[in-house]
């Protein structure tokens, strides 16, 4: 991949990672005023407030994540390893890394891994652990 190309990518993910934190700064003021209207607020919307904060922390959870991901991909870039599958080595197609300029996987061994840990899941369901396969 060319200089240029890398260049727009990594413009890509600085702007992915302010957002990102953008947002985090918003949650916390959010959070804040929460806490005080919970100070002058009726018991009965203790209920609302629960399941918002819940959806809060689950999306906080996967923004945190996607943060992880944007910064491995700007250590990749100023390592020189930006661009090559986690699980293969192998090149990421740029039309993938224009998409989702963070991905760790080409679009094979992701699939490869989405079909493992969809088995791990099931597996566990049934109450198997997946890791005494004999």
């Amino acid at each position: 991949m060319d200089k240029k190309k890398v260049s727009e990518l990594k413009s890509q993910l600085i702007q992915i990672r302010s957002e990102i934190l953008g947002d985090l700064e918003k949650n916390i003021k959010s959070s804040q005023d929460e806490e005080f209207t919970k100070l002058v607020s009726d018991v009965s919307d203790d209920a609302a407030r629960s399941s918002s904060r819940q959806m809060l922390l689950n999306l906080g959870e996967q923004e945190r994540q996607k943060l992880k991901l944007v910064e491995e991909a700007l250590e990749k870039i100023t390592a020189g390893e930006y661009g090559v599958c986690s699980e293969c080595e192998g090149k990421i197609p740029e039309a993938r890394l224009q998409v989702v300029p963070f991905t760790r996987y080409c679009v094979k061994c992701l699939e490869k891994l989405e079909k493992e840990e969809k088995l791990n899941r099931r597996m566990e369901s049934f109450g198997d652990d997946p890791g005494s396969i004999s």
